[in-house]
């Protein structure tokens, strides 16, 4: 189950995407039904490469609690792969 947890996000889109894939090329191949699949293709490609969390700036707990002894306000935001 934690599979499908972590992985929900590329699970739904292949789904939608199949589905999206079955009803276009139902009547057969043209080139519009390529073009629409290829731009959806690249949209979901591009949301998921624009969504996903990037590399920490603090990988330290040293540098952590630097910054949160400097008086400032500090936020903190955990994040996960999945």
């Amino acid at each position: 189950m934690s599979y499908f947890n972590q992985h929900s996000f590329t699970l739904s889109t292949l789904m939608v995407y199949a589905v999206v894939a079955v009803i276009l090329l139902r009547d057969g191949v043209r080139i519009l039904d390529v073009v629409a699949l290829a731009a959806m293709a690249s949209a979901l490609s591009l949301s998921w490469l624009l969504l996903r969390p990037g590399p920490s700036t603090l990988t330290e707990v040293d540098a952590v609690e630097v910054r949160l002894a400097a008086r400032k306000p500090t936020l903190l935001e955990f994040q996960s792969e999945y």
